[in-house]
C-alpha cells in the first residue's frame, strides 16, 4: 500500500476510536477493547511491516537529536514513528478509560482529550486528576491521631489547596519550556510571565485556602463561600491558561489589541481578576461575622491581621490592578521601561505600576505574618496596636509607590 493511503487509513482509524473514547463514555467497553486492542494490532502490524522493509536502509539512529532526525527524514520511517505515536496514544487512552472507571475519577474526558492531541501532557494531567483525588479523600477524612501540620493542612478547604498545589506543579513543565526555549518578547524571555503567574496564583491559592476555616463550617454552604472557592480557581486557571497559550505562541496575553479577539480575551481577562481579588473580600466578611458570632467579639490578633490582610488586598491590588489595566501600558503612556529589577522586572527607569499592584496583592500574606509574630511575641492588646499601626503603614507604603508610578519615577532608580 502508498504511503499516503497508509496514512490516511491510520488516522482515521485512531480518530474513530479516541471519538468512542471520548463521546460515547456508555459505550466505553467497546471503546476500550477497540483502543485496547483491535487498532493498536492494526497499526502494530502496519508498523512492524514498514521497519522490516526500511529500517536496513536507514541512516539515522537514537545517539543523538542529528541522527534521530535523518532517521525520520525517510518518509516510510516517519510513517513508522506516527503509527508507533498513533498506537501508544490510544493504549494510553484505553488505560486512563479504565482506571477511571474502576476508581471513580470524574472528568475524565480533559485528560483523553489531551492524550488525543498532546499524548503525555494528557498521562500527566490524568495522574494529577487520581493524586488529587486521593489527597481530597485525605483531606476529607477524619483527623483520627494526626498532629501538627499534618492536622492543620486537613482544617485546610480541600478544594483551594488542591487548586493551589496543582497551579504550583505547573511550574515544573513551565520551567522546562523556559529553559529549551530562547524566545523573548519585549526584552524577556516569553515564559517568564507564566512562571510569575504560576507561582503568584499558587500562593494566593493556598493562602485563601489555609485562611477559609477562621469563617466556620457554615460558611461553606453560602454563597459567598462558595463565590471565595469556585470565584478564584475557575479565573485563576482561564488566565494561566491564556497567558501559557500566548507564550507559546511568542504574543503578549497583557494589552494586546492587535485584533478583535485579542481585545476581547483581554477585557475577559480583566474580569477575571476582578473576581479574584473580590474573593479575598468575602472571605474577610464571611471571617468577621463567624468571628462575631461568639461570645467574645474582639478578633484575636492574628484574626484581625488576616481580616486586614484580605480586606487590603481587594481595596490596594483591586484599585492599582484596575487602574493599570486602564492604561496603555505598565508604564502608563511609556512604550518601554528598560531595565529592570533582576527577577521582579520593575522598571529602574520610570513608573511602573506594577508595583504597587505586586504589594496590593500580598498584603494577602505580609499582614497575617506580621499578625502571627506580634501574637506570639507581644501581650494581646499590645499586638492589636502593632498590627493597627504596621497595616497602616503598609497601606501608606503602598499608596506611595503608585504615586510614585503616577509621577513617572521608578521605584528603585539606577
Amino acid at each position: 500500500m502508498p504511503l499516503e493511503p497508509l496514512f490516511s487509513c491510520a488516522n482515521s482509524a485512531a480518530l474513530l476510536t479516541w471519538a468512542l473514547l471520548i463521546l460515547l463514555p456508555r459505550w466505553r467497553g467497546l471503546a476500550q477493547a477497540t483502543a485496547q486492542t483491535i487498532v493498536p494490532l492494526l497499526l502494530a502490524a502496519a508498523y512492524s511491516g514498514l521497519l522490516m522493509a526500511w529500517w536496513s536502509r536507514s541512516q539515522g539512529g537514537f545517539g543523538s537529536l542529528a541522527e534521530v532526525a535523518a532517521l525520520f527524514g525517510e518518509q516510510p520511517l516517519l510513517l513508522a514513528g506516527w503509527l508507533h505515536y498513533l498506537a501508544f496514544d490510544l493504549l494510553v487512552g484505553a488505560w486512563i478509560a479504565r482506571v477511571a472507571q474502576r476508581e471513580g475519577v470524574a472528568w475524565v474526558w480533559p485528560a483523553l482529550i489531551l492524550t488525543f492531541l498532546f499524548g503525555p501532557a494528557g498521562y500527566l494531567l490524568f495522574q494529577a486528576q487520581r493524586a488529587s483525588r486521593k489527597l481530597l479523600q485525605w483531606l476529607n477524612a477524619e483527623p483520627g491521631e494526626s498532629r501538627g501540620v499534618l492536622r492543620s493542612l486537613k482544617a485546610w478547604e480541600p478544594a483551594l489547596f488542591i487548586g493551589g498545589l496543582g497551579m504550583a506543579a505547573l511550574l515544573v513543565p513551565t520551567l522546562a519550556a523556559h529553559l529549551t526555549d530562547g524566545r523573548t518578547l519585549d526584552g524577556a524571555p516569553v515564559w517568564i510571565k507564566p512562571l510569575k503567574f504560576e507561582a503568584s496564583l499558587a500562593v494566593f491559592l493556598l493562602t485563601l485556602s489555609a485562611f477559609y476555616p477562621l469563617a466556620g463550617t457554615g460558611f461553606r454552604l453560602t454563597r459567598k463561600g462558595r463565590f471565595v472557592v469556585w470565584g478564584a480557581l475557575i479565573p485563576a486557571y482561564l488566565e494561566l491558561f491564556y497567558i501559557a497559550l500566548q507564550a507559546g505562541r511568542g504574543a503578549a496575553s497583557h494589552y494586546n489589541t492587535t485584533s478583535t479577539l485579542s481585545s476581547a480575551l483581554y477585557a475577559a481577562m480583566g474580569v477575571g481578576a476582578v473576581l479574584l481579588v473580590f474573593c479575598p473580600r468575602f472571605l474577610a466578611v464571611g471571617i468577621l461575622r463567624h468571628q462575631r458570632s461568639k461570645e467574645s467579639p474582639t478578633l484575636e490578633p492574628f484574626v484581625l491581621a488576616v481580616v486586614l490582610g484580605l480586606n487590603l488586598t481587594f481595596l490596594l491590588g483591586g484599585l492599582a490592578g484596575i487602574y493599570m489595566s486602564a492604561l496603555p501600558g505598565h508604564f502608563g503612556t511609556t512604550v518601554s521601561g528598560g531595565e529592570g529589577i533582576p527577577g521582579l522586572g520593575w522598571s529602574r527607569l520610570v513608573g511602573d505600576f506594577r508595583v504597587a499592584h505586586f504589594l496590593g496583592l500580598h498584603a494577602l500574606q505580609v499582614l497575617p505574618a506580621i499578625g502571627f509574630l506580634a501574637a506570639r511575641l507581644l501581650p494581646r492588646m499590645s499586638a492589636r496596636r502593632c498590627i493597627l499601626g504596621l497595616s497602616a503603614g503598609y497601606a501608606l507604603w503602598v499608596i506611595f509607590t503608585f504615586a510614585q508610578a503616577v509621577g513617572g519615577r521608578p521605584f528603585i532608580g539606577l
